[in-house]
């Protein structure tokens, strides 16, 4: 599915990644390591198609079909975005991003997303803005939006960021769903545990050192 050859990226004297190489198929996961300031969320936004590479390919392979704009089966979850409008309640905010792909989901659909995660009551799916959500129910919610995507490839950086046991029960439900479906994943994460599960390939990244 997706296969990444010699990829290079860096600003004119400071490297930030060099000769990454790597490949995630259907049904697989992709977990990028590395220490703090190695290049991970710089690789996973060249990945989603924000940043350019300096140097080296990106390939993205949908059945048997090379796609020419990735974003357009990717969906890419931030370390410290969620990607939601703060005055808009949880029904119109994956409702928006389900319209920016030309997707018309009936009110039935984004109820069953959100429950979910939980976040399915009367009370809180609409009529609240998600401003007022917690740290760890905007999490849910930009998880649900990934979810309802319908993207085959998911780009995941710290996804379990304030999600509590069950959320990450949840998380792993929904993983194992999404690989069963023939998608894959791609994603950067320090807890290591509940990933475990399903065996992921490993990619590590250095750090680099201006030279």
């Amino acid at each position: 599915m997706l296969k990444v050859s010699d990829l290079h990226f860096g600003y004119r004297f400071r490297p930030i990644l060099q000769g990454v190489s790597c490949e995630v198929s259907a049904g697989e996961i992709l977990h990028i390591v590395g220490t703090n300031g190695s290049g991970k969320t710089t690789l996973m936004s060249i990945l989603a198609g924000l940043t350019k590479e300096t140097a080296g390919s990106i390939t993205l392979t949908c059945d048997n079909q090379e796609i020419a704009d990735r974003r357009q089966k990717t969906e890419y979850l931030p370390a410290e975005a969620n990607g939601l409008y703060g005055k808009m309640d949880a029904m119109d905010n994956l409702r928006f991003w389900q319209k920016l792909r030309g997707l018309s989901p009936s009110n039935e659909d984004i109820i069953a997303a959100l429950a979910q995660w939980d976040l399915d009551h009367p009370l809180i799916r609409s009529n609240f803005p998600t401003e007022k959500y917690s740290t760890g129910m905007k999490r849910r919610l930009a998880l649900a939006r990934v979810q309802l995507s319908g993207t085959p490839l998911w780009l995941l950086d710290e996804p379990l960021y304030g999600l509590d046991a069950k959320g990450i029960v949840q998380f792993q439900s929904i993983l194992s769903q999404h690989l069963d479906a023939g998608g894959a994943v791609a994603v950067v994460s320090h807890d290591t545990v509940p990933l475990e599960t399903f065996r992921p390939k490993v990619l590590e990244i250095e750090k680099r050192t201006a030279s």
